[in-house]
């Protein structure tokens, strides 16, 4: 039954690629796609999948996200572009990001906007997963410029995932020296478990400890402790809502002081209202702002932000003191 569970669930992640890899947005060369945005991702074991899909002619003055597939159906590169012209403001941890497959080995490699290669955000020059025999990711490793094994800026070494009998997918993470560790310093977590939907986006990500969901009650998890996240979604795509709760269901504060927040997005899928609340459901307070509402040129391109009290009202944020932000681009 284990078997056939298992079977069932690597089924419905490859149909979940496939439809990815969909005719939506693609030109007339079937390997290219171009999408506005990007998937909402909460772990690497994720597959770079896109929203927002244009066509070839609203790619050469919108700013666009263009997929190259291979003959096989292959995700090969995943450039951040108008145009022909590759951006700088990615946010994808790179410019232009590479995949080659070696054997049962995924890598990628990072370049900058002048398609000079770079670190990514993440602190390495390459990422290597690698695959199961079913293609399905098990591993992910780093390496420096020149192929050396090194940890990630938050101090993982290598990423193990395994699909359990459930359909859960099941996160480890390991430092050089081999111990297991924590997710990043402000969310301490070390086991999770990932649910997801027949889509492929993820629903919830929850805490473990051997196979009980359990509280992180360490420094950073809030006064009540951290059990799991939620996340919803439009028909779109695009993340409205994301909640963080203890393990008795109640909203909790992260680090940052917020539980949740909502999102609002034009038909283009541009977020352009953020609102957070605390874990008491109230609007956010104290050092922080409740709302923040973001404007956007014809590219694409953010161009102001703006910050506000929970009646729309335009404030000074408590903290810097800025009401208004405004962004000009290099043409």
């Amino acid at each position: 039954m284990k078997s056939t569970f298992r079977l069932l669930t690597l089924c419905l992640i490859g149909l979940i690629f496939i439809v990815s890899c969909k005719d939506t947005g693609k030109t007339s060369d079937s390997g290219i796609q171009y999408f506005r945005h990007l998937k909402f991702s909460e772990t690497p074991y994720d597959l770079i999948q896109g929203t927002h899909p244009i066509t070839a002619e609203e790619a050469k003055t919108v700013n666009h996200y263009k997929f190259t597939n291979d003959e096989s159906g292959r995700l090969v590169t995943v450039e951040f572009m108008r145009g022909n012209e590759l951006l700088e403001y990615y946010q994808s941890g790179a410019a232009r990001i590479a995949i080659k497959y070696e054997g049962n080995k995924e890598i990628h490699t990072y370049f900058d906007h002048n398609g000079e290669p770079m670190e990514s955000w993440g602190g390495y020059y390459m990422a290597v997963y690698e695959l199961d025999d079913e293609g399905m990711r098990k591993k992910l490793s780093f390496a420096d410029a020149d192929g050396n094994a090194v940890e990630n800026r938050n101090s993982i070494a290598w990423y193990d995932w395994k699909i359990l009998p459930d359909g859960l997918v099941q996160e480890k993470r390991y430092t050089m020296e081999g111990e297991e560790t924590v997710l990043n310093p402000f969310c301490p977590f070390y086991e999770l478990r990932f649910t997801y939907d027949e889509e492929g986006k993820v629903t919830r990500m929850a805490n473990f400890q051997g196979d009980t969901m359990y509280n992180c009650t360490v420094e950073n998890c809030g006064d009540i402790g951290v059990s799991y996240f939620t996340f919803n979604y439009n028909e779109a795509g695009d993340l409205t809502a994301f909640g963080v709760y203890s393990l008795t269901g109640q909203l909790s504060n992260l680090y940052w002081g917020w539980a949740r927040f909502e999102n609002k997005y034009d038909d283009h899928g541009n977020e352009i209202e953020s609102v957070m609340f605390d874990q008491d459901n109230e609007p956010l307070s104290g050092m922080s702002n409740p709302v923040t509402q973001s404007v956007y040129d014809e590219h694409g391109s953010l161009v102001e932000q703006v910050i506000m009290n929970i009646d729309r009202e335009l404030i000074d944020h408590p903290r810097s003191g800025v009401a208004v932000t405004k962004y000009n681009y290099d043409e």
